[in-house]
């Protein structure tokens, strides 16, 4: 594996699936392996890039020839093996024609699939459809729950996908974890993106009921998103505090409960991410997150949009925070980081 040079593309979208490509960048550059990182713009997508890694400027999330010709460039320089590690499947679509030249030259090709398509209009669909034909290109296909692999052979059937592996994320346990303590203020969560897969309006309409009846909480939401204009035009709450894109170490300080309202969430970073912080999560969603969060335990997973039920849930949590605070850093050890990437890494070669 010497000789090897390890290439991520991804197409300028934050979220989980960056911060999955994030965490084996780091494990690699730990291991002194040769890495190149593309992305239509690295410094705003990523939080923290080595400086021992070679960073690419490249438009790649929508297909042109002058991004087919830059990319051609950075494969096919130089004599080394090249692992190239996709974080779309739609990548695959774009670049088909550079794709069937890659395998010519036996570089490997890996795409980890981390969802469903969560907005199934007629072009995802499509897309999807396509790629259930072409997927075969890819040398590894790894899913990252088992819940986002049964959507795939659910919609697209003809797939063979039954032994593609599933592999978990992981989160950096720090040796300083504490337990969190309460303030004056209830601080409650809202961390994603602010689209309707996701649907904040859900957590907009948690955080009103809640403070109709008690003053003692502030909400606030990290994120950005097609629907952020639109939410921050119907907030007239100013207990509702829009922080746009935020770095997790402030968004974890700021924050006492974390509230997922995406109906379908299959194993996201900022339930792992909130727990290696010792803060409960509180989730609607179906998916592999329950997995992740023990029910009375360090947090609660509830499958209703009642605003009464999941209102108790909150109220539960304060009246013991401690214990949850401190089964959530338990549990956290669980996904160690390292752990996970090095089980990944052990099956490509």
């Amino acid at each position: 594996m010497k000789d090897q040079e390890y290439i991520f593309i991804s197409n300028g979208y934050r979220g989980g699936n960056i911060t999955f490509l994030a965490d084996h960048i780091l494990y690699l550059t730990r291991l002194k392996k040769k890495i190149t990182l593309i992305d239509d713009n690295p410094h705003k997508t990523y939080q923290k890039i080595p400086n021992t890694i070679k960073i690419k400027k490249i438009k790649t999330n929508k297909f042109s020839q002058d991004s087919e010709k830059k990319l051609f460039s950075v494969f096919f320089n130089k004599k080394n093996k090249k692992i190239l590690f996709i974080s779309n499947f739609a990548f695959l679509i774009k670049y088909y024609s550079l794709i069937k030249k890659f395998k010519k030259k036996k570089y490997i090709i890996i795409l980890t699939i981390h969802s469903g398509l969560l907005n199934l209009n007629i072009k995802n669909y499509i897309a999807g459809f396509i790629f259930s034909f072409i997927y075969h290109q890819v040398d590894y296909l790894f899913f990252g729950s088992f819940s986002a692999k049964d959507w795939w052979l659910k919609k697209y059937p003809w797939m063979k996908i039954n032994n593609c592996l599933v592999y978990y994320n992981g989160v950096k346990i720090t040796s300083n974890q504490k337990i969190k303590n309460i303030k004056s203020k209830i601080n409650i969560s809202f961390v994603g993106r602010l689209e309707k897969e996701n649907n904040p309006e859900l957590f907009m309409n948690i955080a009103k009921e809640y403070l109709k009846f008690k003053k003692d909480a502030i909400f606030h939401i990290f994120g950005d998103g097609s629907l952020s204009n639109y939410l921050q035009y119907n907030n007239e709450e100013n207990r509702i505090i829009f922080h746009g894109w935020t770095k997790k170490d402030k968004i974890y300080k700021l924050s006492d409960i974390i509230l997922i309202t995406s109906p379908i969430n299959n194993f996201p970073y900022v339930a792992l991410e909130a727990k290696s912080f010792g803060i409960p999560v509180i989730s609607c969603s179906k998916g592999d997150i329950k997995k992740i969060i023990k029910n009375n335990y360090d947090g609660y997973i509830i499958y209703t949009n009642s605003l009464k039920k999941i209102i108790n849930l909150i109220k539960k949590i304060l009246k013991n925070y401690s214990k949850f605070s401190l089964n959530s850093i338990q549990r956290s050890k669980l996904f160690e980081i390292n752990v996970a990437c090095k089980k990944f890494w052990n099956n490509i070669l």
